[in-house]
């Protein structure tokens, strides 16, 4: 079953984004082989994955046809963040691990991702995504039975991992990452009708409990409270069902002895001498740093370390690189910053779940905050408009159309 094409809720524009770039058949393909491209962690080409190969394929076209645009914000808090992650990397004089590998992510990689998200996003304020929520189905189930038969390069165990599934990802949080992210861009385009809510609760849950990432329980949850206007008793039910869930599925890692381990030997002293870093020097240390910092240091944190390069929480660990021009960052383009207070309510589950997850170490997070500033930024100017056309009104559009059309009334 496919979203419905519906879009606004009792208002109409003219289609938005469909002038440029790609065609929106060549659209479709290159989304959806670039979502494919992301899921497949395990395969590298010259040391690079298949994700990475498709966006630093695809973003010259998109440059050459003059595709992508971006705010002067946006903009001049990347220039900051990374100008002053520079300045430090070479002159603060910490020892450092890696460098050179999270400079290329964070000056190239992570840059050109989001750009294909801001262009996505923009393009699909008006098309039909190439996938619904039966393909997303599909795709988890494709995902266990890679891992239960142990398909060769495209599954690899995780020790980590615990036995949950993570399939074709290198980790589970990766995995449930993902498919909230597709659910999410179904659920915008839709008419918000339990059905719809269902669809979309439905896949947050089946995630949950197979890759036991709990936390994308929390995302779901503030896209029922700030995309649903009304349907208070709507809200109030799944939000209790999903708490009721929480406790009966996952309480038992957050009590006795697991909770005082997260407390005492993980997140919890993750979280205090990250801390105790930024307030000896608030300035940042670079790129490089946290993983020599904790793979050196007398305490022993787990899950921190050689292999590991950030900590758990994305804003503090980009103060740790840059100081503030890391926290503007992250409250830019994964809070939407500066694009309005639609944007920011598109973006709130990324920005939440950045806190408690280093969502700013993924391709795929770069992706959907593009897609998503995209989204907010384009429902703006559909409100603006709207208002200036009376009784016009948004209308499905007819399968195949590749676009929404009017009907003045």
């Amino acid at each position: 079953m496919k979203a419905a094409s519906y879009i606004g809720r009792g208002k109409y524009i003219a289609p938005l984004g469909l002038s440029g770039g790609l065609s929106p058949r060549a659209d479709s393909f290159q989304l959806v082989c670039g979502l494919l491209a992301l899921s497949i962690q395990f395969v590298q080409i010259g040391g690079a994955q298949l994700g990475q190969l498709w966006a630093v394929t695809l973003i010259p076209l998109l440059l050459v046809k003059r595709s992508i645009s971006v705010r002067a914000h946006e903009a001049l808090a990347f220039s900051l963040f990374i100008g002053v992650a520079l300045l430090l990397t070479e002159f603060s004089g910490y020892p450092r691990i890696k460098e050179i590998d999270q400079i290329i992510k964070f000056v190239v990689v992570y840059p050109v991702f989001y750009l294909l998200g801001r262009y996505f996003g923009r393009r699909y304020l008006s098309a039909e995504l190439p996938f619904g929520y039966v393909s997303l189905f599909g795709f988890l189930l494709f995902q266990i039975l890679l891992q239960q038969l142990d398909v060769p390069v495209l599954y690899q165990t995780v020790d980590f991992a615990q036995g949950a599934l993570h399939g074709s990802f290198k980790e589970r949080n990766w995995l449930a990452a993902t498919f909230f992210f597709m659910s999410y861009m179904l659920f915008l385009q839709s008419e918000r009708r339990v059905s719809d809510v269902a669809w979309f609760l439905g896949v947050g849950v089946a995630v949950a409990l197979l890759s036991e990432s709990k936390t994308v329980l929390i995302p779901c949850g503030i896209v029922l409270l700030t995309q649903i206007k009304g349907r208070n008793i709507l809200k109030v039910l799944a939000i209790s069902a999903g708490a009721i869930l929480y406790y009966y599925r996952f309480s038992h890692e957050l009590s006795g002895d697991l909770l005082r381990v997260r407390l005492e030997e993980e997140r919890g002293l993750a979280f205090v001498t990250s801390i105790a870093l930024v307030t000896k020097d608030w300035l940042g240390y670079g790129f490089g740093f946290v993983e020599s910092y904790f793979a050196t240091s007398p305490i022993t944190v787990k899950g921190l370390g050689e292999g590991t390069n950030s900590v758990f929480c994305a804003p503090l660990d980009l103060m740790l690189i840059a100081g503030i021009p890391g926290v503007i960052a992250w409250l830019v383009f994964f809070c939407g910053l500066g694009h309005g207070w639609r944007t920011m309510l598109c973006l709130a589950p990324l920005a939440a779940w950045s806190v408690v997850n280093p969502m700013h170490q993924s391709e795929m997070a770069y992706l959907f905050a593009g897609y998503l500033v995209s989204w907010g930024r384009g429902m703006v100017v559909v409100d603006r408009l709207a208002g200036r056309s009376g009784k016009a009104r948004w209308k499905a559009r007819p399968p195949g159309s590749g676009q929404i059309y009017s009907e003045m009334r």
